[in-house]
C-alpha cells in the first residue's frame, strides 16, 4: 500500500506537466511580431513582460488552429534570436545571448569561478507620494526570475551575476526600469498611470494572482480605491462593508458594519492597526466602522487558511496598513457628507526623509438634532422634552522618518470614540405636578499609540521592530428622577437614583517580525511578539437618594493582569513550477490569575497548477481565542464587555479544514469554488435565565462553555479586464451550536446562520470623468428566538405581565433579504461627488420581530364557560431602513 501511494506523487505531477500546455488560434503572415503577441496575450490570459524594443522590427508568419501555446511560441520565434520562459502566470521574453563560435579554444589561466547568483533587494513605492506598493513585481528579463513586495513594499530577488537590469510594475501604475549594474540594492518610484511605459508590457490583477498564485484560501488584498469603489449607506465607504460583499461574510444585522465570517461570531474576527490590535471597530452600534478609508493604505483579509503570524482569534483576520504620508510634497482632502465630515492632511516635514499623514473624521448628527429636537420639543400637545446626543470621533496620524534606503521608523497614533447620550424629561407644569426625568449616556472607544523600526539587515531579510500602547474603554451612566413639584417649582418626595458601570483593557506589547528571503523559492517568515493585559470586566457605582434617606454601593470591580507570548515560524516555499506550499507553526502562551495556557497551532496551505488555468488548493489552520466579548444584543454597545478566560474556563480554539478550486480564463475571468469545514470548541456565551442568579454570583459564573460547527462552500466569479470589472458570489452555510446550560442541551443554530447569500458587484469606469458601481445582496434571514405561546398571569406576584414559552433558541428564521444599492462619482478640476442610493428600490426589509396586540378585540372562553373580551395578540415585523438617499463632496489640493 505505501509503494503505491509513493507512486501517486509522480504520476500527479506528470500528469499536471502535462496539462500546462495552452491551446491558442492564430494566423498572421508577415505581421508585425508585437500584433501578433498581443493577440496570443488576450488569447491566453497571461502576464507577458519583456524588454523595451526587443520585438521592434521583427515580423513573423505562423498559422496555428487550437495548438498547444508552447508550439506556437516556439515557430513564432524560430530564428528571431527571442527565447521565452513560462512561469506560472507570467511569460517572459528575452534575447538568446548564446553565439556558436566556430574558433578553437585556447588553453587559458583558470579564472578564479564566479558567483552562480547574487542577491539585489530594495523597495518599490509610489513616486507621488513614497508610499510602499504591497504585492508590485520585479523582475529580471535576462533571466526571467522574478519576486513580489511584502506590505512594506520590501523585495528581495536571487538572480544572475552581471550587469542588471531589473523591472518593477503594479496594476494602475506605469512601469519602472531600472538599470542597475552591479548595484545590490535597487529602489524603484512608479508613477500612477495605468498604462505600461515602453520598456515592459505587463498585465496584471493583484488579487487574480493572490488567487491563482498564492497557497492561501480566501485571502483578498484591498486598496484605498478598492473602498470608494463600493456603494455604501448615507455615502460612507467602508472596509467592513466592502467585505461584506465577499462570499462566506455575512452582514449580521441590516445597515451595521457588523462581520461574521463562515459561521463565527463578531468578536472571533481580529482587526490589526498597523500590527496593533483592536478591540472596538464599530461606530453607532456598528453602523459604521472605526476605519476612516483617508487612512487606509491597504487592507489584507484572510478567512479561511491564515498566516502563522496571526492568532488569537478563530475566524478572521483583517491587517489595516496606514498611510505613511508624502514625502514630496504636501496635499489633503476635504469631504462634506450627509452624515460626517473628514479631513486629510499629508506632506513632508524634511522632504524625501520625513512625511506625516492626519486623518480627522467626525460625525454631524449631533448638530443636525439639535434644530429638529427644538422644534419636536416646542410642541404644546407633549408634556415630555426629549433627549437626545450622539457623536463619533475618528483621529489618524503618523510621521514616517527614513534614515536610509535600509532603515525607516514611524510613530502612529489613533483615537475613536463614540459619545451616545439619549433620554426624556417632564416639562415644567403650571401646578402641582409629578416629575420624571431619566437620561442614559454611553461612551465607547479605542486610544491607540505605537511606534516602529524597520531595518534592512542584509539583502535577504528585513526586521520590523513594534511597541505600542492601546487601551480600550467602555462606559454607561443612567440618571433618573421622580417626585412631586410644588407651585413654586421645589421638589419634594424626590427620588434620586444613579447607576455607572465601565470595562476596560489596557495592553502593552512589543513584537519583532522578520521576512527571510534565502532563495531557493523559500519566502520565510518568522518573529515573537508580548502583550501585557489589564482587564477590568466590570466596575460598578450605584446610588439612591431621597428626601430622609440615602444608600450607596460600590463595587469596584477585579482588575485581571495576564501575560501573552507569541511564536510564529512559517516558510512559503516553491519547489516546482506547479506546486507552492506554504506550512507554519505558531505557539502562544496566555498567563493570567496564576494560571498558564499554551496552544500550538499548525499552519499548512498547497497550491497545484494543472496548467490550462486551473489551480487546487487546501489547507489546514488551527487557531485559538484567549478573550471574548459577550453580546447581549446584536448591535455592538458598551454593554457587551470583553473578558478574558479565567478559573476553569479552557481557551477556544478552532479547526478550519478548506478546499478550493480556481479556473482562470484567456478574457480576463476568475472562477472559484471554496469548501470549508470549521470546527469549534470552547465557546463561551451567557446560560439559561443567567438574570436569575443572585447579585453576588460574579460575572464568569453566568456562562457557560459549549461547542460549534460551521461548514459551507463558496462560490465566486470575477472579472478584472479594462473599464468594467466586478463579481458574483454566492455561499451556502450551515452554523449550529451546543452548549450543555443552553436550549437544554440541545443543538440550536447560530444567529446568523444563513443559509443563502447572494452577492453582485459591477464597477464601471465610464471615462475620466463618470464612475458608477452597483452592488446587490441577496440573502437568508438572520436567526431570532421567538416566544411562541404565552399564558395569562396568573395575579401571583406584583408584576401583571403574560407568562412566555421559548421551545428553543433561534427557533424563528426573518424572511429573506434583499437589497440593490447604486452609487456614481463625478470627478471634477479639483476633487469629486459621489452620489449613492442605499436600498434602491426601498424594499424595507424586516430585521426582528415582536410581540404585540391587536386593535380589534376578540371574546375567550374559560374552562368555566366565562367569556371575557381582550386583545388578540399577534407578532408584528420590525422593519427599518427604506431607499436613502445621499450626496458627498471632496475637495482635493
Amino acid at each position: 500500500m505505501r509503494k503505491r501511494q509513493l507512486l501517486i506523487l509522480p504520476l500527479l505531477l506528470s500528469a499536471t506537466l502535462a496539462m500546462q500546455a495552452q491551446r491558442v488560434t492564430i494566423s498572421c503572415h508577415n505581421r508585425a511580431a508585437e500584433s501578433a503577441f498581443k493577440e496570443l496575450m488576450t488569447q491566453s490570459g497571461k502576464n507577458f513582460i519583456y524588454p523595451a524594443g526587443l520585438l521592434k522590427g521583427v515580423r513573423v508568419t505562423v498559422t496555428a488552429r487550437n495548438e498547444e501555446l508552447r508550439t506556437v511560441l516556439n515557430r513564432m520565434f524560430s530564428g528571431t534570436g527571442i527565447t521565452y520562459t513560462i512561469r506560472g502566470n507570467n511569460v517572459v521574453l528575452k534575447r538568446d545571448k548564446k553565439k556558436a563560435s566556430t574558433q578553437p579554444k585556447k588553453k587559458t589561466a583558470k579564472a578564479p569561478e564566479a558567483p552562480k547568483s547574487v542577491t539585489v533587494s530594495g523597495f518599490v513605492r509610489e513616486k507621488k507620494s513614497g508610499e510602499a506598493l504591497t504585492g508590485a513585481t520585479v523582475h529580471d528579463p535576462a533571466s526571467g526570475l522574478y519576486t513580489q513586495t511584502n506590505a512594506t513594499g520590501f523585495y528581495s530577488l536571487q538572480t544572475r551575476p552581471g550587469s542588471l537590469t531589473l523591472i518593477a510594475s503594479y496594476p494602475g501604475f506605469d512601469a519602472d526600469t531600472v538599470s542597475a549594474g552591479t548595484r545590490r540594492n535597487v529602489n524603484f518610484s512608479l508613477r500612477e498611470g495605468g498604462t505600461a511605459l515602453n520598456e515592459v508590457v505587463v498585465t496584471a490583477d493583484k488579487n487574480r494572482s493572490l488567487t491563482m498564485e498564492s497557497p492561501s484560501i480566501g485571502a483578498l488584498n484591498l486598496s484605498r480605491a478598492d473602498i470608494l469603489a463600493t456603494p455604501a449607506l448615507l455615502g460612507e465607504s467602508d472596509v467592513i462593508k466592502t467585505l461584506q460583499l465577499q462570499p462566506g461574510v455575512s452582514a449580521g444585522v441590516e445597515g451595521l458594519a457588523g462581520m461574521y465570517v463562515h459561521g463565527g461570531n463578531a468578536d472571533e474576527n481580529l482587526y490589526t492597526l498597523d500590527n496593533v490590535p483592536l478591540y472596538q471597530v464599530n461606530h453607532f452600534g456598528g453602523l459604521f466602522s472605526a476605519f476612516n478609508t483617508e487612512a487606509i493604505r491597504t487592507v489584507d483579509f484572510y478567512k479561511s487558511s491564515f498566516p502563522a503570524k496571526f492568532d488569537s482569534r478563530l475566524s478572521s483576520y483583517m491587517d489595516v496598513h496606514t498611510r505613511d504620508g508624502n514625502m514630496e510634497k504636501f496635499s489633503g482632502s476635504f469631504k462634506l457628507g450627509l452624515t460626517s465630515g473628514a479631513l486629510s492632511l499629508e506632506g513632508p516635514i524634511w522632504k524625501g526623509h520625513t512625511s506625516y499623514s492626519v486623518a480627522v473624521r467626525r460625525s454631524w448628527y449631533d448638530v443636525f438634532t439639535v434644530p429638529v429636537l427644538a422644534i419636536v420639543n416646542a410642541r404644546k400637545e407633549t408634556d415630555t422634552k426629549t433627549i437626545f446626543r450622539y457623536a463619533f470621533t475618528d483621529v489618524n496620524a503618523k510621521i514616517n522618518h527614513r534614515f536610509s534606503d535600509t532603515s525607516r521608523a514611524y510613530v502612529m497614533f489613533y483615537y475613536g470614540n463614540d459619545f451616545l447620550k439619549g433620554g426624556s424629561e417632564d416639562k415644567p407644569g403650571h401646578h402641582n405636578y409629578y416629575y420624571e426625568k431619566e437620561v442614559n449616556t454611553l461612551s465607547w472607544g479605542n486610544t491607540v499609540a505605537s511606534a516602529g523600526w524597520q531595518y534592512t539587515l542584509t539583502p535577504t531579510l528585513l526586521g520590523q521592530l513594534t511597541a505600542s500602547y492601546s487601551h480600550y474603554g467602555s462606559s454607561m451612566k443612567r440618571e433618573s428622577k421622580d417626585g412631586d413639584v410644588d407651585d413654586k417649582g421645589d421638589f419634594y418626595n424626590l427620588s434620586v437614583e444613579r447607576l455607572r458601570s465601565s470595562n476596560n483593557i489596557d495592553d502593552i506589547s512589543a513584537r519583532l517580525d522578520f521576512d527571510w528571503r534565502p532563495g531557493g523559492g523559500n519566502n520565510v517568515q518568522f518573529g515573537a511578539s508580548y502583550i501585557w493585559h489589564t482587564f477590568l470586566p466590570q466596575r460598578a457605582h450605584r446610588s439612591l437618594e431621597g428626601d430622609e434617606y440615602s444608600a450607596e454601593v460600590l463595587d469596584e470591580g477585579r482588575k485581571y493582569r495576564a501575560s501573552q507570548w507569541d511564536f510564529y515560524l512559517s516558510d512559503d516555499w516553491q519547489p516546482l513550477e506547479c506546486l507552492r506550499l506554504d506550512g507554519g507553526l505558531h505557539f502562544s502562551l496566555f498567563n493570567i490569575t496564576g494560571r498558564t495556557h499554551s496552544q500550538l497551532s499548525p499552519r499548512l496551505s498547497a497550491r497545484l497548477t494543472l496548467g490550462g488555468g486551473w489551480a487546487l488548493k487546501a489547507g489546514y489552520a488551527h487557531t485559538v481565542q484567549y478573550v471574548h466579548q459577550l453580546q447581549e444584543s446584536s448591535l455592538s454597545l458598551p454593554t457587551d464587555r470583553w473578558i478574558p478566560i479565567i478559573g476553569d474556563q479552557k481557551p477556544a480554539s478552532a479547526d478550519n479544514f478548506s478546499v478550493a478550486a480556481y479556473f482562470d480564463t484567456k478574457a480576463g475571468w476568475t472562477f472559484s469554488a471554496e469548501a470549508y469545514l470549521k470546527k469549534m470548541h470552547n465557546l463561551l456565551e451567557y446560560r439559561d435565565e443567567h438574570y436569575l442568579l443572585p447579585p453576588e454570583a460574579t460575572w464568569d459564573n453566568t456562562l457557560c462553555a459549549g461547542r460549534g460547527l460551521s461548514r459551507g462552500i463558496d462560490f465566486k466569479v470575477a472579472r478584472h479586464w479594462g473599464a468594467l470589472s466586478g463579481h458574483v458570489a454566492y455561499s451556502l452555510l450551515w452554523a449550529d451550536r451546543t452548549f450543555a446550560d443552553r436550549n437544554g442541551g440541545k443543538t440550536y443554530p447560530a444567529r446568523f446562520d444563513n443559509r443563502h447569500k447572494i452577492n453582485v458587484l459591477l464597477c464601471w469606469k465610464i471615462n475620466d470623468k463618470w464612475e458608477v458601481a452597483a452592488s446587490w445582496t441577496g440573502m437568508s434571514g438572520n436567526r431570532i428566538t421567538l416566544a411562541m405561546q404565552d399564558w395569562e398571569d396568573g395575579g401571583f406576584g406584583p408584576w401583571n405581565n403574560n407568562m412566555t414559552l421559548v421551545e428553543g433558541i433561534n427557533n424563528y428564521r426573518l424572511p429573506f433579504y434583499h437589497r440593490l444599492d447604486l452609487s456614481a462619482t463625478r470627478h471634477t478640476r479639483h476633487g469629486y461627488w459621489t452620489f449613492s442610493l442605499y436600498n434602491a428600490y426601498c424594499h424595507i426589509n424586516t430585521i426582528a420581530v415582536r410581540r404585540d396586540y391587536a386593535d380589534d378585540y376578540q371574546w375567550v372562553t374559560d374552562q368555566w364557560g366565562n367569556q371575557t373580551m381582550t386583545l388578540r395578540p399577534v407578532f408584528q415585523k420590525v422593519k427599518l431602513i427604506p431607499v436613502i438617499p445621499s450626496v458627498s463632496y471632496t475637495w482635493l489640493f
